[in-house]
């Protein structure tokens, strides 16, 4: 994991395995729950191959796209078509990747669904978004409910971890 000194509210996984978050994300976060569920999530976009396939699916898009429009492949609606069908396959994806920080976290001492907490936070704030269908993203609300959901279907633990050592709030004090 590698993290980038910047004030965004983002992590995320490329093609080889490579995690990178965010400082902004980091002190947004409450919890080291919350950081395990969002690194669980970026952990199964990696090891599911989400960014390698994705690529794959943009390529195949655009040669499709490419043989159906000809010469106005290059146009604005093309583009609009090609990102417009790419837009479930990253919905899938995440939904997918949600589920597997479920998993994951089951075996671990941190709660579950830590993953969920980070949604809540932004729906809580009014940043939940558009419409989920113009969106690569499921909405933070549905998130919410499908993360629980997984957690309760594998009855794993909810609980937060209890801390020792090093506090969260003294990591986050600890960035720049």
């Amino acid at each position: 994991m590698k993290i980038i000194d910047a004030d965004v509210l983002n992590a995320f996984a490329t093609p080889g395995g490579f995690i990178y978050v965010y400082t902004g994300l980091i002190k947004y976060l409450d919890t080291a729950d919350d950081l395990a569920g969002v690194m669980g999530h970026e952990i199964a976009h990696a090891s599911e191959r989400h960014s390698s396939d994705q690529m794959k699916q943009q390529v195949g898009l655009q040669l499709l796209s490419q043989i159906i429009l000809g010469e106005a492949s290059n146009s604005q609606l093309a583009q609009l078509a090609t990102g417009f069908f790419g837009l479930k396959f990253s919905r899938d994806d995440e939904a997918e990747s949600d589920e597997h920080s479920v998993i994951y976290l089951s075996d671990t001492e941190y709660a579950c669904n830590g993953a969920a907490t980070f949604f809540e936070k932004l729906t809580a704030e009014g940043q939940a978004g558009g419409p989920e269908f113009l969106s690569t993203h499921p909405s933070p609300t549905s998130r919410v409910a499908d993360i629980n959901a997984k957690a309760n279907d594998i009855n794993c633990s909810t609980d937060k971890i209890k801390e020792s050592g090093m506090s969260y709030d003294d990591f986050k004090a600890s960035l720049p």
